[in-house]
């Protein structure tokens, strides 16, 4: 499979001038727990977005999103958002954004390609918008520090409507460092990077499952979860007053509290404060390098994930009992790339072959070619000289 400068020169007969790699983010724990003010631990991977651009002579902007064989075209003098625009408005916001900061840029070519151009609304959002300011920050020497990108980065969902970027997720892409972590508390936006211990080379390693799912095979469940995030926290909020904080509740609190909530949304916060309190167990966990611990914490997470939540599917959850079953894995969770169907399991070294054979199995039975490889987070947006991973 052709690389995105390739796409690039193929689809309009010039190199790119700029070549951006822009990771995937990782929430290992704490994926919702925004929703209570929670803390998360997160990082990137080295699969996510390659976006290539080009300049015109004109003020034309013309975009290829290669992994979906789709195009849009637009002029820098006509930004205002359509239906039809689909990803494109995207790319829109980031030129207003621009724009209105009295930043100069003309016209442009751009190709983007890889797993983040078909993830959630939220994760493309902070993909293309990242990688473009990135790019173009090159492209046309503009000079701009990384806190200035990021906050411009930030600033183009006031251009558009269905699609927005987390905070988290740009500053995570701006600050990422290979082999580090991020633990963040998402009331006060403060955020560290600690050490990742579980690699390969410690004997327990940390490994992704892509359980191939078809694209749309949970993505609604999840959009429709999070409105339903959204109600119980402010149910919840609203039931316990203003001294106490969301994120200082607990599962087994909440049980005894009381609140006038339906049951439904009673399983859903006590979901999205739990997650939260994972984060920081996670943390503990990390920082004593205690796989033993964290794999726990795993078990516990996906237990969570199909009870309160109801985010799994059975092929997930055969994944994952065949997984927390075989000697050797400390632990198996569904976590957050953006792209539904995303499993990290703890595995001890002498174990991955035994986990690779139940994955064979796993296509055998369902039919879906489940894609395994090591997870070891890598840093964050930068210009490379050339496609290191051309099938993505």
């Amino acid at each position: 499979m052709d690389g995105t400068a390739k796409a690039h020169q193929g689809e309009y007969g010039v190199q790119p001038g700029v070549l951006v790699e822009v990771p995937q983010v990782t929430t290992l724990l704490g994926a919702f727990s925004e929703y209570c003010g929670g803390y998360a631990l997160m990082s990137t991977n080295d699969h996510g977005l390659r976006v290539a651009l080009s300049k015109r002579e004109d003020n034309t902007v013309k975009v290829f999103n290669a992994s979906k064989g789709e195009r849009k075209k637009f002029q820098l003098s006509a930004l205002k958002e359509r239906k039809e625009d689909k990803w494109a408005s995207i790319v829109k916001a980031v030129c207003q954004v621009l724009l209105s900061a009295e930043i100069p840029i003309s016209g442009f070519d751009m190709t983007f390609k890889g797993q983040s151009a078909v993830a959630d609304a939220p994760s493309i959002t902070a993909a293309i918008v990242s990688g473009m300011i990135f790019g173009l920050n090159s492209l046309y020497s503009l000079g701009l520090d990384a806190n200035t990108m990021m906050r411009l980065s930030f600033g183009a969902n006031r251009y558009t409507t269905k699609y927005g970027s987390r905070l988290r997720d740009l500053i995570t892409l701006f600050t990422a460092e290979s082999g580090r972590i991020i633990f963040f508390d998402l009331e006060s936006y403060d955020y560290h990077s600690y050490e990742y211990p579980f690699v390969s080379e410690s004997g327990i390693g940390s490994y992704f499952i892509d359980c191939a799912l078809p694209e749309d095979e949970l993505s609604s469940e999840v959009e429709i979860f999070r409105e339903q995030c959204i109600k119980a926290a402010k149910l919840t909020k609203e039931a316990i007053g203003a001294g106490e904080k969301l994120k200082g509740l607990t599962e087994r609190g909440i049980r005894h509290l009381h609140l006038p909530l339906a049951e439904d949304l009673k399983r859903t916060i006590s979901f999205v404060v739990e997650d939260s309190a994972f984060a920081c167990k996670g943390l503990d966990a990390i920082n004593a390098k205690d796989a033993t611990a964290f794999g726990k914490i795993f078990t516990a997470e996906q237990r969570n994930i199909s009870e309160l939540a109801d985010l799994t599917s059975p092929e997930v959850d055969w994944l994952v009992k065949r997984g927390i079953e075989a000697s050797g894995v400390k632990g198996v969770t569904e976590i957050s790339v953006g792209i539904s169907g995303t499993l990290v399991a703890l595995i001890e070294k002498d174990a991955v072959d035994q986990y690779r054979a139940q994955l064979e199995e796993y296509e055998r039975i369902f039919g879906f070619h489940p894609i395994m490889r090591e997870y070891v987070p890598s840093g964050g947006l930068r210009e490379i000289s050339e496609d290191e991973y051309s099938s993505l």
